[in-house]
């Protein structure tokens, strides 16, 4: 199969043209031709390594015939310095070794990250039944569970002298625990 635009041959299955950089049009007849039956001025050229995606190209091209990148426009991503880091790689330099394999680390966090206000530890949550049974047992009960130890002596100080702060340690102990299951404070 030729290019249609410059006449270079071209592979079976190759999508644009090692000289040019044309888009080829394979067609259903020239995409069985097995490659021995090219001509052999084709197999023998000198080829290289395409920077972006690591199929072997022709030395000359100007754009992958692979994933069509354009070779001319600007430095391959192989071949950019690699920005300042704390990251020490154990790999030879690519000017030693152009063919070797390139190393990418991804999603490393540097730090971790802040720690919810109060100590709060994802996975360990407060049993909203267990707040509202010891506040039903205790008056502030379920607020020392909950550990908003201000509110539980509150409640178990004027529980005595206003009957009203009882009832509200009881709603307020399930409702602290919900709040703290889900958004840790």
């Amino acid at each position: 199969m030729n290019c249609q635009k410059c006449g270079s041959a071209l592979d079976a299955n190759s999508k644009f043209c090692g000289e040019c950089g044309a888009a080829s049009v394979v067609s259903s007849a020239s995409a069985v031709k097995p490659v021995e039956t090219m001509a052999p001025a084709v197999q023998d050229r000198a080829t290289k390594m395409c920077p972006y995606c690591g199929e072997q190209i022709l030395e000359i091209a100007s754009k992958c015939r692979f994933c069509g990148s354009d070779l001319l426009a600007s430095a391959p991503p192989l071949a950019r310095q690699p920005a300042a880091s704390n990251i020490v790689l154990n790999a030879p330099p690519a000017t030693v070794n152009p063919q070797s394999p390139s190393i990418v680390i991804q999603n490393v966090q540097a730090a971790q990250p802040a720690p919810a206000p109060y100590g709060f530890v994802p996975g360990y949550y407060k049993n909203p039944g267990l707040a509202l049974f010891l506040s039903f047992i205790f008056p502030g009960g379920g607020q020392f569970y909950n550990g908003h130890v201000g509110k539980g002596l509150l409640v178990l100080f004027t529980c005595w002298i206003f009957g009203i702060s009882y009832f509200w340690s009881l709603f307020d102990a399930y409702h602290s625990a919900l709040r703290i299951n889900r958004l840790g404070f």
